[in-house]
């Protein structure tokens, strides 16, 4: 498979198969599908499953669902959550305030897994996509111009489509990462998760995630779905193969784990696991692409998993959109694993270390390490705390798109940039309501008037939008489709931003451009 091959004029059926209809394949589809991408979306399951699974969206994702236009959909019916305790005893020993995310959303919000799932298919069905339940994924073959997939329906029946992209977003036990032959490096844990998503009668804040952690034996993590349920969350070493709990069994280790009373009661779900910290390299092989559980997985610990997944999609999404509708080279998809790649080893470490700290037995290590929790409290230490756990400080310094530049009071090219009152053509609006459009957005701080056209961006101007804002220092600033800072200068032509789009974006031809004028 020859990944540096570009696009051709090979009729297809699609432009992009998605393959796994969760908060991933949903997020890409959806994104594609907003950018005018010809996109099928399949899933082998007859249905969404009422499985909670992952509960959690952080303050990032939050952005990426505003990016969407559709994040008032999710803060209307989601719970919302303002930190984690963590208790030794009847001992508070440490929080985390999710205030210091750096984001306008101070807070992680819970839903239940098929909640998110309903709100993304909804968006999806708005823009003329539907998920094909029931459909699976049995073979492909990339043939250089496209990939042939024979799919089987849910009545055994096989039949060939020809695409020019796949996106494995088929989860921990992906059919597509199978097909490749990518390797799935790493290990199971030591422990068996028990999930109790059930009521509970205690006086615990309802928004606030609390583990109580114990001198001896792993942790017990209580995380608000709602003001009244409750996922229970009890890993337990040992295998007992993954066989769910009863709730007699889980009253009783939550009397073992608690010191305070809580009484369990009307289960919604009992479920038990076996964590791995698994992922792979291959982020692309030619014309497939994996994202999501897909190509890297780990303990539930800090609420990551379903939020990496959804900012894989989000990375992914505008990079295929430019190449499938060659506006961009093939090589830009190369970017993707590369930028994404040193991510889910940072949230592999990240979840691990939970994972690591509240089971690990009582050492000198451990008390030391007990002894300095309090320095957890200092400003910089929750800021560095929040912004992990919410994802807002994942960045690209080293990615292969960014462009060296700095400009005093800007985020550097690589980082997410904040969400700014700006003015466009149209009149007074957001940063991030702009980019809903899909495309980059240049952002003049040279001048208050309003613009209207994207001077200085050449040839590639009609894959960015202009909108002008009080920058410091009258600087601009390129901002990806995803949030992230392209590059920054101090002129409105800049040799910066100029660069950076004559590498990633491709000329329209002549003949096309005076369409375009026209």
């Amino acid at each position: 498979m020859d990944a540096n091959r570009t696009t051709t004029h090979t009729t297809t059926d699609c432009d992009v198969l998605v393959v796994g209809a969760g908060p991933t394949g949903l997020t890409l589809a959806t994104q594609l599908l907003a950018r005018g991408v010809s996109t099928r979306i399949i899933d082998r399951d007859a249905g969404s499953s009422r499985l909670s699974r992952a509960i959690g969206i952080q303050a990032r994702t939050m952005e990426v669902l505003d990016l969407m236009g559709i994040l008032d959909r999710f803060l209307e019916v989601g719970h919302r959550v303002r930190g984690v305790q963590l208790h030794r005893g009847d001992r508070d020993l440490v929080g985390i305030d999710m205030a210091h995310n750096a984001s306008p959303y101070g807070f992680m919000l819970h839903l239940p897994q098929h909640r998110t799932e309903a709100l993304l298919r909804q968006r999806l069905t708005e823009l003329g996509g539907e998920v094909e339940h029931g459909v699976e994924l049995v073979s492909f073959s990339d043939e250089g111009d496209h990939v042939s997939v024979t799919l089987r329906d849910s009545s055994g029946r096989r039949h060939t489509v020809r695409t020019a992209y796949v996106a494995g977003c088929d989860g921990a036990h992906s059919t597509v990462r199978h097909l490749l032959g990518a390797p799935f490096v790493g290990h199971p844990h030591p422990f068996e998760w028990l999930l109790a998503d059930t009521h509970v009668e205690w006086d615990g804040r309802p928004d606030l995630v609390h583990v109580f952690a114990r001198t001896e034996g792993p942790p017990l993590l209580c995380v608000p779905i709602t003001a009244d349920l409750w996922r229970l969350s009890l890993p337990m070493p040992g295998t007992r193969g993954s066989n769910p709990p009863t709730l007699e069994e889980i009253q009783s280790l939550v009397d073992q784990r608690s010191p305070r009373r809580m009484l369990v009661r009307d289960p919604e779900t009992l479920t038990s696991f076996r964590c791995q910290l698994r992922s792979t390299a291959a982020y692309r092989t030619g014309r497939v692409l994996l994202a999501g559980d897909a190509v890297h997985i780990h303990s539930p610990a800090g609420g990551q998993g379903m939020n990496t997944g959804m900012q894989d999609a989000t990375n992914l999404a505008w990079k295929l959109a430019l190449v499938a509708t060659r506006r961009a080279p093939d090589r830009l998809l190369e970017s993707y694993g590369l930028e994404r790649g040193p991510v889910a080893a940072q949230v592999l470490a990240f979840t691990e270390g939970f994972v690591r700290f509240g089971t690990a037995p009582r050492s000198v290590r451990r008390s030391v390490r007990d002894a300095l929790l309090p320095a957890l409290r200092l400003p910089a230490a929750q800021r560095r705390l929040a912004g992990r756990m919410a994802q807002t400080s994942v960045a690209y310094p080293a990615g292969p798109l960014t462009r060296p530049g700095r400009v005093r009071g800007l985020p550097r090219p690589g980082e997410r940039m904040p969400d700014l009152e700006v003015e466009s053509a149209q009149g007074p609006t957001t940063l991030y309501a702009a980019l809903r459009a899909g495309r980059h957005v240049l952002v003049d701080g040279t001048s208050t008037a309003q613009s209207t056209s994207a001077s200085g961006t050449g040839e590639v101007g009609d894959v960015v939008d202009v909108v002008t804002a009080p920058l410091p220092h009258r600087a601009v600033a390129l901002v990806r489709p995803d949030g992230y800072v392209a590059a920054v200068g101090t002129t409105l032509g800049s040799k910066e931003v100029r660069e950076y789009l004559h590498t990633v974006v491709e000329p329209l031809p002549a003949r096309e451009r005076q369409h375009e004028r026209v």
